[in-house]
């Protein structure tokens, strides 16, 4: 029996089943069943001879003629078309084995349709339909160039993508350019115009121009295209996804000269098919396209400006670029909401059109004419997608409205926990999702990850809202969100920091939705306050100081009003909130109250790790505020606790501090000494230390306090290779509370001291950014005082008045540290632009709040400072004696930098009074303790003057000979 002797045009039915050869299609009801190619070759010669024995060989031969196979693949296939097919009354299966020859169909059996005499390819053919036009296609060249270099191989190609995403006119655009490799030209067919599987032949038919009077259609369709070399084009078949499937796999194995390209939401699945999965339009993102050239590169924002132009000659301009720019964002770079948007701007301007969209995708209306109905506005392509799905795909869509970012399948396993569905089915559903182009996705180690687009997000958060069901989801969202930081709270404290926010970061703003809803509509405050304290960690990697202030004092007040709340949670709660007050722009006693009670919670409960953070907490503020004793003997405590607890880490963030009062009171060798082996003893360590458990990297903090106090010591390579260490780890870990504290602690000091002005100046603008971008109060009047230092140095007389206006606000504030060492600073900068009762003033006010802070490391400064004064007013044996008092006292505390200051100014003195002799020997030996390595203004002013001392020593010494 040979294949040519298939039976043609004909419907086999048994049963609720159809079975129709030609297509090879099996249907129960109107749903196609999967059923494979040889399972259903081996039906059709069944069903043909229904009632007959077909023996195993001649089976065989049918399905795979002039190939040998052994028969356990035709029982294979016979165990496929069992399970697919009914059984008959008496419960036995459509298909009889005849033991020891083959098998027999006993189903009841109706056959409709004769065979249709043949149709003449010459006879059949008629004008194909034109492909529709296209205006001029932006930012899809590449697409349109690598479909064309494809389909010669493929033959069969899928378009895949979201509504809207531009799929039919990247394949109009791909078969325009075939035209001429097609002497038979190219038939475009348009699936959307029927809603009924079975007319699938037939719109191909129709549109090929072969008449209606052939019953068999897909026989009429390879019959007539025979002998010829076509490009077919099946456009939108997502609606017919398995009858259009069924018949373009016929088409391509029947017809070698025919290619087609489909377009669909979700793939055919054909095992001819080729799929090509189309993105959005490229779009600027929030820190790109600042003008309206960069932007012009973006194919998104091309589209939009040439649409609004054909449309009424709009032209982008600098105002309006960063507008278009987040509408084309808004937009997801999605070519048909993009056309929509730009098509209302002659009575919207982008700025409100923006606002609108926010809010809605209800403004994305076209004009009817000659467009589409389900293209005349967004939600109407969504919404086509959307009637499409199961009701258990529509219900998890309408879910996963809920997550605002990126999320993985076990995110939707658990956020899906309460619909009472299993892992493997909410699996495929979300697959399906994917697959039907509902759901973009990314692969990346972890596996794939899954996000909505904005309009489909809106667009199914409507539908959860309408349906009711939007309480339980975000109900069940939040509750997931507790389990995973909780479990993310726990692996803090050992998983390596860049995975660990790696995992955490991308769920920020489903986060902040989540809490925001327990203490909103939710009304669910229990939740949200743990939710709160969970999340701590995760705003403390990310330095979001001032969300994280404001949440957790959100979450305490909550706290207060319940019956009941966990004193873990609440321990935890109030060591963020004293800490979010530790970068405040008011270091008051509420602050000093928050730690103390934190601290008493964590000894009551038992927990160590607070009693450690809360102890080193308050010693921070301590040493902020001007009390650096307390701080010393806080930190103290801390130490003991430690060293009982053998947290070796957290000693070396305790010592740090310590240290650095230590500093400050002035006793700048010791600090130096025994924060160099603080360094070596912790460098590898500290390197690798996963999380910001004290506020700030303790890699960055014990380099920062190593680079002031080494400068001030006068080890200017130590003190420059630490700042560069700190800065480096600051930028590699992201962590921009460390490296705020790195530029206003160290770098900021470091460049103004060594005369970089420009560095310095630069280092000003980056820590003012970081500032405006992270909203770390702290540290903006330190900024601000330095942007003034830097201005004065370069002439600008104005910039003492900012850096005065600086100091009262760090006064004001209460952030006292180094203020005696700023209004030395002022004073001096006052004197060089002729304000010399600003500059009295401002010293007198440094000498007596350096004696109230007991904070003596610049006392040299003060004094060398005073000298000037002095000078100033013709007391020029007073001001000797105040520059060798600060000279000596740098040389006993181990100020090196500050003794050369003050040793190169009374050598400047003493030059004036004609004891150069005196001067050179005071200078020398000074000077010598310092190499030429590294630029400094003030090494380099000392060494002309020396040199100059030189220079006369020797022309005497000449003019005596």
């Amino acid at each position: 029996m040979q294949r040519s002797d298939r039976p043609g045009g004909k419907t086999y039915c048994f049963g609720d089943y159809r079975f129709i050869p030609d297509r090879q299609l099996l249907m129960l009801g109107d749903k196609p069943l999967r059923v494979g190619s040889r399972a259903l070759d081996l039906l059709n010669l069944l069903v043909s001879h229904a009632g007959e024995v077909v023996g195993k060989d001649e089976l065989m031969r049918f399905v795979w003629p002039d190939t040998f196979v052994h028969e356990s693949n035709l029982k294979v296939n016979i165990a496929a078309l069992r399970r697919a097919l009914p059984r008959t009354a008496s419960g036995l299966s459509c298909i009889a084995t005849v033991t020891g020859r083959g098998y027999r169909f006993v189903a009841p059996l109706r056959i409709y349709g004769d065979d249709q005499p043949q149709l003449h390819s010459e006879a059949a053919k008629a004008p194909v339909r034109e492909l529709p036009r296209l205006g001029e296609v932006i930012g899809r060249d590449d697409v349109i160039a690598d479909l064309v270099a494809r389909l010669p191989e493929c033959r069969f190609l899928t378009v895949v993508g979201p509504a809207g995403v531009g799929k039919t006119t990247v394949a109009i655009a791909a078969a325009t350019r075939l035209l001429n490799r097609h002497r038979d030209s190219v038939c475009f067919v348009d699936l959307a115009v029927i809603g009924d599987p079975q007319l699938v032949d037939a719109t191909i038919a129709a549109s090929l121009g072969i008449g209606g009077k052939w019953t068999n259609m897909l026989a009429g369709i390879v019959e007539a295209l025979r002998n010829d070399e076509m490009l077919l084009v099946l456009d939108n078949c997502e609606h017919v996804l398995s009858t259009a499937s069924a018949i373009a796999e016929h088409l391509t194995l029947a017809l070698p000269g025919l290619h087609i390209i489909a377009t669909s939401r979700e793939p055919l699945r054909s095992r001819s098919e080729s799929v090509y999965r189309l993105s959005p339009l490229p779009y600027p993102d929030e820190h790109g396209g600042e003008n309206p050239t960069d932007a012009l590169t973006f194919p998104a924002v091309q589209l939009f400006v040439r649409r609004a132009s054909e449309a009424y000659g709009y032209r982008l301009d600098d105002a309006d670029t960063p507008v278009v720019a987040a509408i084309c964002r808004r937009l997801d770079g999605i070519p048909l909401a993009i056309e929509l948007a730009a098509s209302r701007l002659p009575v919207s301007r982008p700025s409100v059109l923006l606002g609108l969209l926010e809010h809605s995708f209800e403004p994305l209306v076209a004009g009817s004419d000659g467009t589409p109905p389900r293209h005349q506005t967004l939600l109407a392509t969504l919404d086509w997608s959307y009637q499409l799905l199961s009701r258990n795909e529509a219900r998890l869509l309408r879910l996963l409205s809920v997550f605002s970012a990126g999320f993985s399948l076990s995110d939707v396993i658990g956020v899906a926990e309460h619909l009472g569905r299993g892992i493997e089915e909410i699996a495929v559903c979300t697959e399906s999702l994917a697959a039907k182009s509902l759901l973009s996705t990314a692969h990346d180690a972890a596996g794939p990850r899954y996000r909505l687009l904005d309009s489909t997000r809106s667009f199914a958060a409507e539908r959860l809202a309408a349906t009711g069901e939007a309480a339980d989801a975000r109900s069940s969202h939040a509750r997931y969100l507790l389990r995973l930081f909780e479990h993310a709270e726990s692996e803090w404290q050992w998983r390596p920091r860049n995975e660990w926010t790696a995992s955490y970061e991308p769920r920020t703003n489903d986060l902040r939705n989540a809490i925001d809803w327990t203490f909103g509509d939710g009304a669910n405050p229990e939740v949200g306050v743990r939710l709160t304290g969970a999340a701590i960690p995760l705003w403390d990697e990310l330095s979001t100081v001032a969300e994280s202030r404001r949440r957790v004092e959100r979450a305490l007040q909550s706290a207060e009003a319940l019956s009941r709340c966990d004193p873990a949670v609440r321990m935890k709660l109030i060591a963020s909130y004293a800490s979010g007050l530790n970068f405040s722009d008011h270091l008051g006693p509420e602050a000093d109250a928050a730690w103390m009670e934190g601290n008493r919670l964590a000894h009551e409960i038992g927990n160590v790790d607070y009693q450690l953070r809360t102890l080193w907490g308050l010693g921070i503020l301590q040493s902020f505020t001007g009390r650096h004793r307390q701080a010393i003997a806080t930190l103290r405590q801390f130490a003991q606790l430690a060293g009982q607890e053998s947290e070796r880490p957290a000693v070396a963030e305790g010592e740090r501090v310590r240290l650095t009062a230590v500093f400050y009171c002035g006793e700048v060798r010791r600090a130096h000494d025994e924060l160099k082996r603080l360094v070596r003893e912790h460098a590898t360590t500290a390197k690798r230390s996963g999380v910001a458990r004290f506020q700030m990297d303790r890699f960055v903090s014990i380099r920062v306090a190593l680079a002031m106090t080494a400068w001030v010591a006068g080890d200017r390579g130590a003190a420059t290779a630490a700042l560069q260490d700190a800065l480096d780890h600051s930028l590699a870990r992201d962590h921009m509370v460390s490296l705020c504290n790195a530029l206003a602690q160290a770098a900021l000091p470091l460049a103004f001291w060594s005369g970089e002005t420009e560095i310095a100046r630069r280092h000003v603008a980056t820590l003012a950014h970081n500032l405006a971008l992270r909203e770390i109060a702290i540290w903006r009047p330190v900024c601000r005082f330095y942007d003034g230092a830097v201005g004065s140095m370069d002439g600008d007389a104005e910039g003492v008045d900012t850096m005065r206006l600086a100091i009262e606000q760090l006064v004001a504030s209460n952030f006292l540290v180094r203020v005696p060492v700023y209004l030395t600073i002022l004073a001096e900068a006052a004197l060089r632009h002729g304000r010399i009762a600003l500059a009295r003033d401002s010293l007198s006010a440094a000498f007596d709040r350096a004696d109230r802070q007991d904070e003596h490391w610049s006392r040299p400064e003060l004094l060398r400072v005073r000298a000037l004064l002095q000078r100033l007013d013709g007391d020029l044996s007073g001001a000797s004696e105040t520059l060798l008092l600060a000279a000596e006292t740098a040389r006993e505390s181990g100020a090196l930098f500050f003794r050369l200051r003050a040793s190169t100014a009374l050598a400047e003195l003493w030059v004036e009074t004609d004891r150069h002799v005196a001067a050179a020997e005071l200078l020398s030996p000074v000077c010598a303790e310092f190499d030429d390595v590294l630029p400094c203004v003030n090494v380099a002013k000392a060494r002309r003057l020396l040199k100059s001392l030189g220079r006369r020593d020797t022309a005497l010494r000449t003019g005596a000979s």
